[in-house]
């Protein structure tokens, strides 16, 4: 029984602390930067951590945000892992985080495992996309599900990028389905459209990239690893290349210091004719690029909600892909674009081969994507349901503690 005579606890104060956890910085930069933005414009006060990297560096040094680095990899050690969980745990204690919101398969198994030894009071995930798929073994894929619902169960809640997700997590047992919701995903439909360059400036960018101006561009951007299908897209180019003298790839990307070294593709590798392929890394200007671009390819093995192919409808571009959930969710078939077998370059091929040979097919599928990205892809839709899921944890977790952006609860 609570001593009537005892002082009431004291209120809280202070802003309310969040700390985003990823594994891979490039969660952090570019991924979630704007929203980042958007929750510290509400009043958070935000806190970042990942594997050491060159952006992560620049989430901290260009937009000022709080950062640590994890000893962390993104390969499985026991040994390494168990270290990293002890590091966030004292992270966790030293800062008293109200929220901690983990991304990433490796950094939800260990951010959320630390942060509820801490005792933080809001933990959630944003699945981002499970790493088990349908065309997995049937041990891995098992394993991998356990491992999901370890994940889980140390959270209070799970934002699900993709819906087929939301239900593969309910069927598989890995959440229940009051603990988990749909957020989707978005990009900055301002910053990616198809009228952002003039004809005469699409001529100089092409010319700049010692790209013929007559040239039919299909582009690609991916991180260079094999999972996100470059060996098929280069291959699905060959197959083309006498067919249409006016092919030139454009495969834009990054390889992160965390990669895995089994994964990296290196596409300058790959026996291309150099004349007709152009490869661009850590680029900033993405929102020109596709511009460029007459057609955008993303033959991934496996996707969450892929950014590349949201970026690509927003800037009106007609889009190949595979047929595995996250592109199922950018791509229309017939109406913004195609979906092709994984692994399949003679079917990427002859996806690609029937845009290339009609510009009014093009011109239409564009025209759908971008309505579709209107429709579906605007990010700020995204942004206010985190939000809004902040305030209804932190009600029901931390009674009495203001909710930044709204009246105390």
């Amino acid at each position: 029984m609570p001593d009537p005579g005892a002082a009431p606890p004291a209120p809280y104060s202070g802003p309310v602390k969040v700390l985003h956890l990823a594994a891979a910085d490039s969660m952090l930069f570019p991924i979630l930067r704007d929203q980042l933005v958007y929750l510290r414009g509400l009043g958070y006060q935000i806190h970042t951590a990942s594997i050491d990297g060159p952006l992560a560096h620049r989430l901290r040094d260009e937009d000022r945000f709080s950062w640590t680095a994890l000893p962390l990899t993104r390969t499985i050690d026991m040994r390494q892992d168990w270290r990293a969980v002890k590091f966030i745990e004292e992270l966790c204690a030293k800062e008293r985080f109200d929220i901690v919101h983990t991304h990433t398969p490796k950094g939800n198994v260990v951010g959320q495992l630390a942060a509820r030894r801490a005792r933080v009071p809001v933990v959630l995930q944003t699945l981002h996309g499970f790493y088990f798929h349908e065309r997995m073994g049937w041990l891995k894929r098992r394993i991998w599900i356990a491992v999901e619902r370890f994940s889980a169960s140390n959270g209070d809640f799970v934002l699900c990028q993709n819906p087929e997700d939301v239900e593969t997590a309910v069927r598989e047992r890995i959440v229940p389905r009051e603990k988990i919701a749909l957020l989707g995903n978005g990009i900055d439909l301002d910053r990616f459209r198809p009228a952002l360059l003039s004809a005469d400036a699409r001529a100089e960018l092409r010319k700049e990239l010692k790209i013929p101006a007559e040239a039919l561009v299909v582009g690609m951007s991916a991180r260079f690893v094999k999972e996100k299908g470059l060996p098929e897209f280069l291959a699905a180019g060959k197959r083309l290349l006498a067919k249409h003298e006016r092919l030139h790839l454009l495969l834009v990307g990054l390889k992160l210091d965390s990669e895995r070294a089994t994964e990296v593709c290196n596409p300058l590798a790959q026996d291309f004719p150099p004349e007709r392929l152009t490869v661009l890394a850590d680029r900033n200007d993405m929102p020109r690029l596709y511009v460029c671009m007459d057609v955008h390819v993303l033959p991934s093995h496996r996707e969450g909600f892929p950014r590349a192919l949201m970026e690509g409808a927003a800037s009106g571009l007609p889009q190949v892909a595979t047929d595995i959930r996250g592109c199922r969710q950018c791509i229309e078939p017939g109406a913004t674009g195609s979906l092709v077998p994984v692994n399949d370059a003679e079917k990427l091929a002859e996806a690609i081969g029937a845009l290339l040979e009609d510009p009014n097919l093009r011109k239409r599928l564009g025209a759908a994507a971008r309505a579709k990205a209107e429709r579906e892809f605007d990010q700020r839709k995204v942004f206010t349901l985190v939000a809004e899921t902040y305030a209804r944890l932190l009600r029901a977790k931390m009674p009495g503690r203001p909710v930044p952006g709204g009246a105390s609860p």
